[in-house]
């Protein structure tokens, strides 16, 4: 029997009862359009892999395409992409080796994956994986993410007990070697021309409708786990704000690629 790695978590059945007006899943058989829910564009030996980058509306996404897809999900939050240790390298050596073990299954078994990986651990799945991705503007993300870790009491990051003490500020963390190049890394050496869907984090409502358009999945417009970027950048000085963009230009250059990327989807399909 096939057994997915520990890394990797199948979610339990979503329960239709309780979201009357979802869509129903794409069926397997693919066929052009099906009913209570839009036209179908997925093949159906296909598999989206759905990078979610740390505070980038990844959240909302999940809990969206939980009520759509339901035990078809595949959540993959073991990977811990940023952490260095000897340990991390090992874990994330396994989980991708499993990936590599039987693709195959993963496509029959599976309609999306959704979580905190590399997106080039997905490769083996060849022409079957269609990559997704949210981004944001970079500035806005990792003050988001500084805001986050400062309030979360119980966050086990061991960056977040450094920012609740005092230690490291927004533009330290920003400066981090793993943020400097955050985007890079979790596209996994992918260029953006090979992701099937990338939606902006400043533009969700229209993302949700391209997302839409894209897999034919209607995903409901939810804003989980949400801060506010106004208020993150009002309490920063000027000088650290400098600091923070200075740190944050190699991911604003990807940024605008995603941007670009964006724009010539909703070109094509909206």
């Amino acid at each position: 029997r096939y057994q997915l790695p520990p890394a990797i978590v199948r979610y339990r059945p979503f329960h239709r009862s309780r979201f009357a007006r979802a869509p129903l899943p794409c069926p397997r058989s693919c066929r052009p359009t099906f009913r209570n829910g839009p036209p179908c564009r997925r093949a159906p030996d296909a598999m989206i892999v759905s990078v979610h980058i740390p505070k980038t509306a990844g959240t909302s996404l999940r809990v969206g395409l939980e009520q759509a897809l339901g035990a078809r999900l595949l959540l993959d939050y073991g990977d811990r992409p940023l952490a260095r240790s000897v340990e991390d390298d090992a874990r994330r050596a396994r989980s991708a080796a499993e990936v590599r073990a039987d693709p195959d299954r993963l496509v029959r078994d599976y309609d999306a994956v959704h979580g905190h990986f590399l997106a080039s651990k997905y490769l083996p799945l060849g022409e079957r994986a269609r990559f997704a991705v949210f981004l944001r503007e970079p500035v806005t993300r990792t003050l988001s993410q500084y805001r986050h870790w400062r309030r979360a009491p119980n966050a086990p990051n061991p960056i977040a007990a450094r920012i609740r003490d005092g230690e490291v500020g927004p533009a330290d963390l920003a400066e981090m070697p793993e943020y400097r190049h955050i985007y890079a890394d979790f596209l996994g050496g992918i260029d953006l021309a090979r992701f099937a869907f990338v939606g902006l984090a400043e533009q969700y409502d229209t993302s949700l409708a391209l997302f839409r358009a894209v897999f034919g999945i209607d995903l409901p417009v939810l804003h989980e786990n949400a801060g506010s970027g106004r208020a993150e950048a009002d309490d920063i000085g000027p000088d650290e704000m400098a600091r923070v963009k200075a740190a944050q230009a190699d991911n604003a250059l990807m940024y605008d690629r995603g941007r670009r990327r964006f724009e010539a989807l909703c070109t094509a399909f909206l």
